[in-house]
């Protein structure tokens, strides 16, 4: 349940940074589901923070696109990575529909990264 926290902690700040200036954030996760997310997505969405694994379900489904993507921000990287995610990352990056790097950006975010994650 703690990890649903971060990405709903994640969501509400981006929803107080783009409330005035008409930007639509739009949050994703398993363990929920999916029709309201769905939903959501449909009205149009210009940040979604999504969990791994909901992101490559919503990419397989093609109910997401990452074409048009300039910037993914992986926050708590190496949480991720620890929890297992990383299949669900390399396929994100590797193998959608996701512009070559110079295009886009990928940041990694983490409090604490130890050297085996960076490496």
């Amino acid at each position: 349940m703690g990890n649903v926290v971060i990405w709903f902690q994640i969501h509400e700040e981006a929803r107080k940074f783009a409330y005035q200036i008409g930007v639509k954030v739009v949050v994703a996760y398993g363990g929920a589901p999916i029709n309201h997310q769905l939903r959501d997505l449909e009205k149009g969405v210009d940040i979604l923070v999504a969990t791994p694994r909901r992101l490559v379900d919503l990419l397989e489904r093609a109910r997401v696109s990452l074409q048009m993507i300039r910037y993914l921000a992986l926050d708590e990287a190496d949480r991720m990575l620890d929890m297992g995610f990383e299949p669900q990352i390399r396929k994100i990056v590797e193998q959608m529909d996701m512009p070559p790097p110079g295009v886009r950006q990928i940041t990694l975010f983490s409090a604490t990264f130890p050297k085996e994650i960076q490496v």
